[in-house]
């Protein structure tokens, strides 16, 4: 692993830019994020916790689709971007390589995590803790 990759918030200093792009760019708005949707299933009025959450652009549309949705991302700048996007939505700054420890076992029904698995360090304490907060009838 590249030592460019890991804990520290990488898209803090461009997340404004970032956002602007993923919007509406042809990967993202396409091709990503429809098929990360899509896999999840019929999701109205259902919890789904948005992990990685970047500027908000999935919790968006869940929100959009009748979702209850709760985010967290390492960047403080991609939360807020993610808290204007989805008001109704609960987003904080969050380490994926540390546990979701505030967020209780079987609390979600659905976790997305879309685009973030090459930032990450290591992968238990992440995968560890969707498992418990999605519980036994959840998919992550």
């Amino acid at each position: 692993m590249s030592e460019n990759v890991g804990r520290d918030p990488q898209y803090e200093v461009f997340a404004d830019e970032f956002a602007e792009h993923a919007e509406d760019g042809f990967y993202n708005a396409h091709y990503d994020r429809p098929a990360c949707l899509s896999l999840l299933g019929e999701v109205a009025g259902r919890r789904v916790l948005d992990a990685a959450c970047g500027p908000g652009l999935y919790a968006g549309e869940l929100a959009a689709r009748g979702a209850q949705v709760v985010g967290c991302d390492i960047s403080e700048r991609m939360v807020g971007l993610a808290g204007a996007r989805v008001p109704a939505g609960e987003f904080r700054v969050h380490d994926l390589a540390e546990p979701l420890d505030w967020l209780p076992d079987s609390s979600v029904d659905l976790v997305l995590f879309a685009l973030a698995v090459e930032y990450s360090t290591t992968g238990s304490p992440r995968c560890a803790s969707s498992a418990a907060c999605c519980g036994p009838a959840g998919r992550w």
